[in-house]
């Protein structure tokens, strides 16, 4: 709390409706801490005006504009005053503190003309430079933007960013009934996050087939009343017996949150509709396809199930082509079916529910997860599988890591059960790890001496130049470790967005802090390196070597 009254705080989030509905869920969980702050949302007009009905519940205020706003002008001098008048009347609210959490360039620059005391998240310095100063938001720029190694929830994310420390769970409302309906949702905004039409048709055939006493409700936005209507028609479901209505294109969002309120059950994308689904606690199975990360976009609610490929190409970039797709195919129209009879007769959907019904050739194919809310967040487990992944595994790793460094907050996982294939790969991973370790110990010992000459009343510059191109060189060192250790790059990359971010006046002040740096770094590696040695132990003859902590 301000002298002048409650603490006022904008966020920034010109990111998509997804990313809006998760945004919302984080400040709800900050708000619930901090009752007395007002949070002012900043945010574009083509995402956030469907769904104001639900951000009017969460934000005190809300602001929302479109690029176009500032050009609807003739003159350049008339498209300047726009943009000026839209900067003047932010700052007339006088907020003290403005949080970005859309991590684009557009962002940056906006968060930079906002004046306020604290700037968290993506902004840009005097030079004009990308700067990123508090931790959370360096994790994301580093681990979220450029890796698949991230093992926490968006929503989670922006928690920390804004400092909320507790999970706060929404309750079934136990007056509301819900009725014999499934609602599909065969569409995402990108060919690579959705099944092809004949794999829905299977699903929405066996389901109707499986539960005659159940209607089948397809949602999405006018751009998907075409391809809505191509499922309809399908020749393979002409025989539904008006068991299939088609909302696509008919029914804005708001509407699908009411027919969600009162269903039994929800499948589709990971996409808007399923964290709308996860606002009204309708159960759900979410498929996870193409560029989609499980971790980090499954809706946020306890006991979501999400199935996604087991393909190694999964998931892929953005900037990836592929036509084959070979992820559709990972995932049967069988398997979902027989977890969606499971769920609506309420059994427990868990690893042996999983082996006794879907046969080992489909179930080998997939992965499935299950949502569950742990003191820290949300998080999945997989049910598929007996065996971590090397993938998951270093998940595991960077969940305990970064929550102690980052939130001071200890974690208790036990040591991963793990293939002997695994168990080889994770092994080779240590002589990486110890790579990295000497790496920035060596960073230390350079810092250090830069430091010893800068403080010499009559310094040596040749001294701390070659100091300085020595630990240029540790970054080269680095990417070659990356290159070659892939796994390792959320250490790496994290150390290298904060080095890039060190304050300071002077080489002093910077190397002083770039010093502290390099020593964080090298006790997480060498925390990391005991990880690895402590799993891969149970399974291996060899003897790892040993490290010094």
């Amino acid at each position: 709390m301000n002298n002048q009254g409650p603490l006022k705080i904008a966020i920034i989030q010109l990111t998509r409706i997804g990313d809006l509905i998760q945004t919302a869920q984080a400040v709800r969980q900050f708000k619930a801490e901090n009752p007395e702050t007002e949070i002012t949302l900043i945010a574009r007009r083509k995402f956030g005006k469907g769904i104001l009905f639900f951000l009017e519940t969460v934000f005190d205020d809300i602001v929302l504009f479109d690029t176009k706003d500032f050009f609807t002008k003739p003159t350049l001098d008339e498209v300047r005053g726009n943009s000026h008048k839209f900067i003047f009347d932010l700052n007339q609210k006088k907020f003290d503190v403005s949080v970005n959490l859309s991590f684009n360039k557009s962002s940056s620059y906006l968060n930079t003309l906002i004046n306020c005391k604290l700037r968290l998240g993506l902004h840009r310095n005097n030079f004009s430079e990308i700067s990123v100063n508090d931790n959370w938001s360096k994790y994301v720029y580093s681990n979220v933007l450029a890796s698949n190694n991230n093992p926490f929830s968006l929503v989670d994310i922006y928690r920390y960013i804004l400092g909320s420390q507790d999970v706060l769970t929404l309750n079934e409302d136990s007056t509301i009934e819900r009725k014999k309906q499934i609602i599909l949702h065969p569409f995402a905004s990108d060919k690579k996050k959705k099944w092809g039409i004949n794999k829905w048709n299977e699903l929405i055939f066996k389901l109707a087939k499986d539960n005659p006493d159940y209607s089948l409700h397809i949602v999405g936005g006018p751009e998907d009343s075409t391809e809505a209507q191509r499922i309809a028609h399908s020749p393979a479901l002409k025989n539904l017996n008006g068991k299939l209505f088609i909302h696509a294109g008919t029914t804005n969002i708001s509407g699908t949150y009411q027919l969600l309120m009162e269903s039994a059950l929800f499948i589709g994308h990971d996409s808007l509709v399923s964290h709308i689904a996860a606002e009204t606690l309708t159960p759900s199975i979410v498929l996870s396809l193409g560029t989609v990360r499980p971790h980090e976009t499954t809706a946020y609610q306890a006991n979501v199930i999400n199935v996604s490929p087991r393909n190694k190409c999964f998931p892929c970039q953005v900037e990836t082509r592929c036509d084959s797709l070979p992820c559709h195919n990972s995932i049967s129209h069988q398997a979902i079916s027989i977890i969606a009879q499971g769920v609506l007769n309420k059994q427990t959907i868990d690893r042996q529910y999983l082996k006794t019904n879907i046969n080992t050739f489909q179930l080998d194919t997939i992965q499935v997860y299950t949502s569950e809310y742990q003191n820290t967040g949300l998080v999945l487990n997989e049910i598929s599988e007996n065996y971590l992944s090397l993938e998951d595994v270093f998940k595991n790793f960077y969940k305990i890591i970064w929550q102690c460094y980052l939130r001071d907050t200890d974690i208790n996982l036990a040591l991963p059960e793990i293939s002997e294939n695994t168990a080889k790969q994770l092994y080779r991973y240590q002589d990486g790890v110890n790579y990295l370790y000497e790496i920035y110990n060596f960073g230390s010992t350079f810092s250090n001496k830069i430091i010893q000459e800068a403080e010499k009343s009559a310094p040596n510059i040749e001294v701390i130049q070659e100091n300085i191109k020595k630990l240029s060189e540790l970054d080269q060192l680095c990417e070659i470790t990356k290159r070659s250790y892939p796994l390792l790059s959320g250490l790496i990359d994290y150390f290298y967005v904060h080095k890039a971010n060190t304050p300071g006046n002077n080489i002093l002040e910077i190397s002083k802090n770039n010093l502290l740096t390099y020593y964080d770094a090298s006790n997480l590696a060498a925390v990391l390196y005991e990880f690895v040695e402590k799993s891969v132990s149970p399974y291996l003859d060899t003897a790892p070597k040993n490290m010094e902590v």
